[in-house]
């Protein structure tokens, strides 16, 4: 959430940022508190969530806390610790709760339901929710099944972690959250992080087909719930095993894991609580104990929701899975008139629809979008080797498919930064500018296009990377202009990923590669991979694997034999500092090669040489027409106009040339 994504509050000219909003709320503002609900309950929900496991305690625990930041947000003395503080109150409730479950009887009536024997029942604790409604698969599944067998302390940090590595929360708000010192918070994240990568282990040796055999004598008695006693066990076991395999060596870690992973959505039953302000505002009263007051109405309306919806959890006829998402609708149309009309009589809208942010969404439309700034829709389901029940995705959005052949270029958003040091023998005509800069991708962009590219292939390496950072503006820029991106996957060159590492990264990508801008062939998103000298057949086998299920459009780089293997991508390029044509597959041409540290060029550059591979590239036929490179100024490929080959067009004189040949060969 930016400062500004408050919409229709305040009038066009007044602040919008948060602490703006909270000061307004402390001073009676009934909308102020409405926005305030609506933008947080996503982060409270999910963090309690994660801390407790159990939906039905969830949502309770919820009602309470956004109910005691009703009350009590005009004692908040510093408006910009806002966050923090909410998210203190809401580590208080989840240990306020934790220590009444521990004190209370085994059974104590639908409400008293021991944990335990909830988490047994796969459809009834939030991982499962977090499976089913974000599409879980790989890695990322495995990893939000190891947190159930996190002790209680654990998985209480974790919550507040996982926030964290998605940007939601800092780390100084975690350790106030946990009342501890920034290092003793350090050190207990890490500890954390190492019990959730056994719990990891733990979790692939029970799925594992066929099981080891000593993992099954070692589980003699096991009823089925994931305990710490039973996770010390395995755990054991698993190290000392050669079938098990240890903690896995392609573990990707945590942070890039979970750091893409959408909110979980606001159940239907809940949202009535983001028209509290509202409601309070209807009912004529004024400040913040009117809304207290409101909260509390409709609090007791959700609240009686709540027993049924628990009852239907554990009466044997309804689970919680896509069933309940059923069953809460239904609940929710029964009850939210109690929130939205009960208190005054007079209609009011539901936040649901009009002030709550995207992340407030019905669980019957779980939304894929992940924590980037561009968001996107869900990719269609894929297989599962392990079925399990899922909500109905939304269909994603219509792609818009570029025609063979494709003329693109590879794109380096490694500036600023790259200018510095060594730099390059060269300088562009825009000076050391900044990708940063909407105006400077839109003259880039322009400047593709006036050379005849339809796309470009942008340097990416991973997720969270600088390069992953810049990729939503090049695509926002990219949807004004009618222009096409993709990426090209560096990680391959400097090691072997393995396909459930590369899988991963495929999932993590879909949320740009399913947006239009993206490039497209055939209804499939391109992207491109980058090799080393050394790869062979079994890059293209696991690359094969990977994409089993993902319905990317493959481009791999060629090696020696790469023709003759026997897992086959959609597309095979060349990247090298000349002409290079690899018939049936890609032709590309490059301006030269001079190193940023190298005294002599190793490939000098030659405009006539220049337009005379230009015209080979255009009339090859090739189905993908590439140039290397538009902007790799450290290596001394780039075309981008520089001083020391201006053109009378602006453009640059070897931009110049592309334009004119690939206007003279359309594709």
């Amino acid at each position: 959430m930016t400062e500004n994504s408050h919409s229709g509050y305040g009038g066009p000219q007044a602040p919008r940022s948060q602490t703006a909003i909270v000061r307004a709320a402390q001073q009676g503002d009934q909308r102020a508190l409405d926005l305030l609900v609506a933008d947080y309950l996503p982060l409270i929900y999910n963090i309690v969530g994660r801390a407790l496991g159990v939906p039905a305690d969830t949502d309770d625990v919820v009602q309470e806390i956004m109910l005691q930041m009703i009350r009590d947000v005009r004692k908040l003395r510093d408006p910009e610790a806002f966050r923090s503080w909410l998210v203190a109150i809401a580590m208080r409730e989840v240990r306020r709760h934790w220590r009444l479950r521990r004190s209370a009887p085994p059974t104590d009536g639908i409400g008293g339901l021991d944990e335990a024997a909830q988490l047994a029942d796969p459809g009834a604790d939030f991982v499962d929710l977090t499976i089913t409604v974000l599409g879980l698969s790989g890695q990322r599944r495995e990893a939000a099944e190891a947190t159930r067998w996190l002790d209680a302390d654990d998985r209480q940090l974790l919550s507040l972690w996982w926030m964290e590595v998605a940007g939601r929360l800092t780390r100084s708000e975690l350790a106030a959250a946990m009342k501890l010192p920034m290092p003793q918070a350090a050190v207990r994240v890490q500890r954390m992080k190492a019990q959730l990568d056994v719990a990891r282990a733990v979790v692939r040796a029970l799925k594992a087909v066929p099981r080891c055999p000593e993992a099954d004598r070692v589980l003699r008695g096991w009823d089925g719930r994931p305990t710490g006693l039973w996770r010390k066990r395995m755990a054991r076991h698993v190290r000392t095993c050669d079938m098990c395999g240890g903690v896995p060596v392609d573990l990707v870690p945590a942070e890039r894991l979970l750091a893409d992973v959408a909110l979980v959505s606001v159940p239907p039953v809940l949202l009535g609580l983001a028209g509290w302000g509202a409601a309070g505002g209807a009912a004529g009263g004024s400040g913040a104990g009117s809304a207290a007051a409101a909260g509390r109405a409709a609090v007791r309306a959700v609240r009686a929701g709540r027993v049924v919806t628990r009852a239907a959890r554990t009466s044997g006829s309804v689970s919680f899975g896509k069933a309940a998402v059923i069953s809460s609708v239904a609940l929710f149309t029964a009850t939210g008139t109690a929130a939205y009309f009960g208190l005054s009589g007079q209609a009011v809208p539901s936040r649901a629809a009009t002030a709550a942010p995207a992340a407030v969404r019905s669980i019957a439309q779980p939304s894929a979008t992940r924590s980037a700034p561009a968001a996107s829709p869900s990719p269609t389901p894929k297989p599962s080797p392990t079925p399990s029940p899922k909500a109905a995705a939304p269909k994603p959005a219509a792609v818009t498919n570029t025609r063979l052949p494709v003329r693109a270029a590879f794109y380096y958003p490694w500036y600023p930064e790259n200018f510095s040091g060594a730099g390059s023998h060269y300088t562009p005509s825009a000076g050391q500018y900044s990708v940063d800069v909407p105006a400077t991708v839109d003259r880039q962009i322009k400047d593709m296009q006036y050379g005849g590219l339809q796309a470009g292939i942008s340097s990416w390496w991973g997720p969270g990377k600088r390069e992953d950072k810049r990729l939503p503006l090049l695509l926002s820029e990219g949807a004004k202009l009618g222009f096409s991106w993709t990426v090209y996957y560096e990680e391959e060159a400097y090691g072997d990923p393995s396909s459930t590492v590369i899988r991963s990264d495929l999932e993590y990508l879909r949320k740009y590669s399913d947006q239009k801008t993206w490039l497209h062939i055939d209804g499939k998103p391109v992207i491109f991979v980058y090799g080393s000298g050394g790869d062979g057949c079994a890059m293209a086998t696991r690359w094969a694997q990977a994409n089993r299920g993902e319905g990317y459009y493959v481009v791999l780089k060629v090696f020696g034999g790469y023709r003759d293997c026997a897992d086959q991508p959609q597309g095979w390029h060349q990247y090298a500092s000349g002409l290079d044509v690899q018939q049936g597959y890609s032709a590309i041409l490059s301006p030269g090669f001079w190193k940023n540290d190298a005294k002599t060029p190793a490939v000098p550059r030659d405009l006539a040489r220049f337009r005379q591979d230009a015209t080979t590239v255009a009339t090859s036929g090739d189905p993908f027409q590439l140039v290397v490179t538009y902007n790799e100024w450290g290596e001394g490929t780039a075309v981008e106009s520089s001083t020391d080959w201006p053109s009378a067009s602006g453009h640059g004189a070897y931009m110049d040339i592309l334009h004119e040949v690939f206007t003279a060969h359309p594709r």
